[in-house]
């Protein structure tokens, strides 16, 4: 049996980027960083869906190629919804069998849509024959939200760790005699 291990919170003193937040708390503001983010960018990628319908003219043949990309990046999007309600779900729990495909998850569905992301602007820039300003500020975004990404999840993984080490936040257990 393992023995569980009482997390103090004194250690919030030390020095260093992840070192500012308690493990839980951290890995609850990447929960709910990655909740919001993911309905901001289902949002964004459905309108631009919208606006690319009444451009079918302009893209020509690439035009569904474009839609399938969007449609790519929408759907990684709504799986780290769920993936993230999960996440929260097993903090709560303080059950690694729930954070674990977050964090598989997280890294699986950040790949998939770089690549759709690169894949529709190649596509519209073969029809534009230039990266337009659309272009930049999609990568600009991109790049933004992988470097929170990267925080998120070393929150979580430091989270992670400490709960496989037997460190819980549930506090001592009563012991009646």
């Amino acid at each position: 049996m393992k023995s569980v291990l009482v997390y103090s919170y004194d250690h919030l003193t030390a020095k260093g980027c992840c070192r500012l937040l308690n493990p839980k708390h951290a890995a609850i503001t990447a929960a709910i960083y990655t909740l919001n983010i993911s309905i901001l960018v289902v949002l964004l990628y459905s309108w631009r869906i919208s606006v690319n319908v009444k451009k079918y003219a302009l893209l020509e043949d690439v035009y569904y190629g474009v839609q399938i990309a969007y449609l790519a990046i929408i759907g990684t999007q709504l799986f780290m919804i769920v993936l993230s309600i999960i996440l929260l779900l097993g903090i709560y729990k303080e059950n690694t069998s729930f954070v674990i495909p977050w964090i598989i998850g997280f890294i699986t569905f950040m790949a998939l849509e770089a690549v759709a992301m690169v894949y529709s602007n190649v596509l519209r820039d073969h029809v534009n024959r230039q990266f337009d300003a659309l272009c930049k500020a999609e990568v600009a975004f991109f790049v933004s939200r992988t470097i929170i990404n990267i925080v998120a999840m070393g929150g979580v993984m430091r989270y992670c760790n400490l709960l496989r080490n037997g460190i819980t936040w549930k506090g001592p257990e009563i012991i009646e005699l």
